[in-house]
C-alpha cells in the first residue's frame, strides 16, 4: 500500500492572495512574525484568528531523538473525517501502515524544520479507511527558538477530482518528493 497524498512547498513570503481559500490563514500567520523572525511562535497565534477554521485544524509539536510529530489539537471535523482523534498520538500512529507515514510524510516535516516553508498537503484518508474522502491542507510552520518547534495545519474537505493546482492556481508549489 502507498500513501495517496501529494506534498508542496511553498516560499515563506508568497503572496497571500496566492493560496486561495486560505489566504486569511496565511495572511495572519505572515503577521505574527516578529522581530525580524522567518517563523512566528506558538504563542505568537490567538484562538481568534482562527475562528472559521477551529474544527479543522490541528497543531503538532514537533519531537526530537528521534524526529517525529506530536499532536498536541486535533480539531472535531478533523476527528469526523479521518475517524479518531489524533490528540497525543504521533504522526500516522493509528493509520492502517503507521511505517508509510514515517517514509513519506514525516521526511516532508523534517525538510520543512532544516529549510522552512508553507507546506501543502492533499490527499484520500485511505489509511483510514475512508478512501471517499479528500482534503487538501495547509501546513504553517512555528519555531519558539531554533528550529521547528511546532506546525499548524488547516484543511478542508475537496472533491476527489480535485487538485492542490487547481485550488491553488496561483501559488508557487515545488512538489516534495520524498527521498
Amino acid at each position: 500500500m502507498s500513501v495517496d497524498w501529494e506534498y508542496g512547498m511553498c516560499p515563506l513570503d508568497t503572496e497571500p492572495e496566492r493560496f486561495g481559500l486560505f489566504e486569511g490563514l496565511v495572511a495572519t500567520w505572515q503577521s505574527r512574525r516578529k522581530d525580524g523572525r522567518r517563523l512566528p511562535a506558538r504563542k505568537d497565534l490567538d484562538f481568534y484568528d482562527f475562528v472559521g477554521w477551529l474544527g479543522q485544524i490541528f497543531i503538532a509539536k514537533v519531537e526530537r531523538d528521534p524526529f517525529d510529530l506530536r499532536y498536541t489539537l486535533w480539531g472535531t471535523t478533523l476527528t469526523r473525517w479521518w475517524g479518531i482523534d489524533y490528540t497525543n498520538n504521533t504522526l500516522g500512529e493509528a493509520s492502517v501502515e503507521p511505517a508509510l507515514w514515517h517514509r513519506v510524510e514525516l521526511q516532508y516535516f523534517a525538510e520543512m524544520d532544516r529549510a522552512p516553508f508553507i507546506g501543502i498537503a492533499s490527499g484520500y484518508l485511505t489509511q483510514h479507511n475512508r478512501s471517499f474522502i479528500k482534503v487538501l491542507g495547509i501546513d504553517l510552520p512555528l519555531s519558539d527558538g531554533d528550529g521547528l518547534s511546532h506546525v499548524l495545519s488547516v484543511h478542508h474537505r475537496i472533491d476527489v477530482e480535485d487538485s492542490a493546482r487547481q485550488l491553488l492556481p496561483d501559488c508557487p508549489i515545488t512538489e516534495f518528493v520524498a527521498g
